[in-house]
């Protein structure tokens, strides 16, 4: 059960720079004495706002793709861990088929008696 959550840990350790990247704000602020006029100063900030949304699209899209992988990834180890657990549920079925059989055997014995 550990294991599917230290996968996910590794992932998200591996691309820790590349989520603060998303997190961190794309663009400064610009001071309004900075830039003579006002126009240009919306243009710029309008230049860096797309810039920053299309940066965004490719991020989001690559976290997507790395999400499908974590989820495949989850979903296998969730069939191999019932794969796992199905072999000794059999073994216990037997055991108990076989105990049930030895306490009748038991029992029908100290009856012959």
């Amino acid at each position: 059960m550990v294991l599917p959550w230290l996968a996910a840990g590794k992932l998200v350790l591996a691309n820790l720079d590349t989520i603060i990247g998303v997190v961190k704000p794309a663009f400064t602020r610009k001071k309004v004495d900075a830039i003579p006029n006002q126009s240009d100063l919306l243009n710029q900030q309008i230049a860096e706002l797309q810039a920053a949304s299309s940066s965004n699209v490719e991020q989001i899209r690559d976290l997507a793709a790395q999400l499908k992988q974590v989820v495949t990834a989850l979903d296998q180890a969730a069939l191999n861990a019932a794969a796992e657990r199905e072999r000794p549920r059999k073994l216990c079925l037997v055991a108990i088929t076989l105990s049930v059989i030895a306490i009748i055997a038991a029992i029908v014995s100290g009856f012959a008696r």
